[in-house]
């Protein structure tokens, strides 16, 4: 086995990486957090229904989906730093909404105000990373970002039960406004600005295109988040369809046209991407799927209450976390699809063996914990990896709306495994079986990426000569 020798990092690009992480991981536990402050959020809206507030779950979600790719092109457009520090700013203001807001009209506007933020950022903040790094180091970078902010979400959880039950739900949004003002006042000084390769002269971002675009996204990701809620025989889920059917062909051919497209769909003929996008919509659908299932047996079965069953969740992400970095510096040694390969498999595995146990009464141990680490052993080995070679062929000007489309299309993945479950479990009390067999049809939606990496991923051809090149020089002795 060949090991190739990696590239130092300069600190400024660490200390920019900082900066960029701690974006991920507030944006992160913003989602998680709130799913479990929702009792309470409720209790002190008393007045408002319950269909009302759930818009803050829901819209969050909706929105985020459906303003990532615009974010990534105003990224790419305007300059990366720019959009950055302006999606902060619109975070920070809408989480001080949350934390006053009065009405649960003012909760649920304040929320989809963070989605805003986070759509902006998000895209940025990643690009401006990929940028300052080598592209021998990369991976390093990837799979860093992307631990702290799975690390985020491992935390949401149960910083959010002990928070809410001290202090109340309006400080889960006060306590992190620390990390988003901190990255706010290093970013200045420590991002590079991220400006476009080239200044048009007339504004280039196609404004019908946007809208189409964030209109398809959001309608796909209204439709598999409620579509479960209200039927599929209802007319809402039956007409987005319809108009879905409709709208995406007329936007993928005005972007094919147009001079300068909302989104360059050639983007997805590039090597690999098209891989990249099932692997992360499919690992996206089952571990969404599975973090909905944990709790409800945890609490509805076990016993759990809500604080211990987010500490016997927390363990999960921690892995992940852990095990992404430590993929990625091996990767970037010894050969990317080398490592993804051994853990492709990992989280159908996982989540099988949680399905297989769960009859006997799904002791912690034994059962939900040792599936659970097997699942997310396999998604650190894979995740950041496999964004990492999908963003390899990527030009530099289009990593931002690159990144965009990963991040759109996973959350749609989460939205799609989440629909799905919904469907299987059912109304009323939810027996063990029927939790056997949502964790059966996750182990399948997981497959399908294990699929996908096996058999599509492919190490581009001038990457494979960099590595021979680099072995072969490193190989020849040095003239003194």
């Amino acid at each position: 086995m060949h090991v190739v020798p990696v590239e130092r990092v300069s600190r400024r690009a660490w200390a920019a990486l900082t900066v960029a992480a701690s974006n991920a991981f507030v944006v992160s536990m913003s989602v998680t957090s709130v799913n479990v402050a929702f009792a309470a959020i409720e209790r002190d809206f008393e007045t408002a229904n319950r269909s009302t507030l759930s818009w803050g779950l829901t819209g969050y979600s909706i929105s985020l989906a459906a303003l990532m790719l615009l974010g990534g092109r105003l990224a790419d457009h305007v300059g990366r730093r720019r959009i950055f520090r302006i999606g902060i700013v619109v975070f920070v203001v809408a989480s001080a909404c949350l934390a006053l807001a009065p009405s649960a009209w003012w909760f649920v506007i304040a929320r989809i105000g963070q989605a805003i933020g986070a759509a902006l950022s998000s895209p940025s903040a990643l690009a401006l990373v990929i940028e300052v790094f080598p592209s021998e180091r990369r991976l390093s970078a990837i799979s860093t970002w992307a631990a702290v902010g799975t690390l985020g979400s491992a935390l949401g959880p149960s910083f959010s039960a002990v928070v809410t039950e001290t202090l109340g739900w309006r400080w889960v949004f006060v306590i992190p406004l620390a990390f988003c003002l901190a990255s706010l006042a290093a970013s200045g000084r420590l991002l590079p600005h991220g400006r476009p390769a080239h200044r048009p002269r007339r504004p280039s971002i196609d404004v019908a295109g946007a809208a189409m675009g964030t209109a398809a996204v959001a309608l796909a990701a209204g439709v598999i988040t409620e579509g479960p809620r209200l039927g599929w025989l209802h007319p809402a889920p039956i007409v987005g369809i319809a108009v879905l059917a409709v709208l995406v062909p007329l936007f993928v051919r005005r972007c094919a046209a147009h001079e300068e497209p909302f989104l360059d769909v050639g983007l997805f003929r590039l090597p690999n991407v098209k891989a990249v996008n099932l692997v992360n919509v499919s690992y996206s659908a089952a571990g969404t799927a599975s973090w909905l299932l944990y709790p409800l047996v945890l609490i509805q079965h076990s016993g759990y209450s809500l604080v211990r069953t987010g500490l016997a969740l927390t363990p999960f992400p921690i892995v992940a976390s852990a095990t992404g970095l430590i993929a990625a510096r091996l990767a970037e040694r010894v050969g990317t699809r080398r490592v993804i390969f051994y853990g492709a498999a990992l989280p159908a595995i996982g989540l099988a063996w949680q399905a297989a146990t769960i009859p006997r009464g799904w002791p912690y141990a034994p059962g939900l914990l040792l599936g659970g680490a097997i699942f997310n052993l396999g998604f650190g080995i894979v995740y950041s990896p496999v964004t990492a070679l999908g963003l390899r062929s990527v030009p530099t000007s289009q990593i931002g709306q690159a990144t965009a489309a990963f991040n759109a299309l996973r959350q749609l993945g989460g939205g799609l495994g989440v629909a799905t479950i919904i469907a299987v479990l059912g109304e009323g009390d939810i027996p063990l079986a029927k939790f056997e067999m949502a964790l059966a049809v996750s182990a399948l939606m997981a497959s399908v990426g294990a699929v996908a990496i096996v058999t599509m991923l492919r190490v581009p051809v001038e990457f494979r000569q960099r590595r021979r090149n680099t072995v072969v020089s490193s190989s020849v002795p040095r003239s003194e």
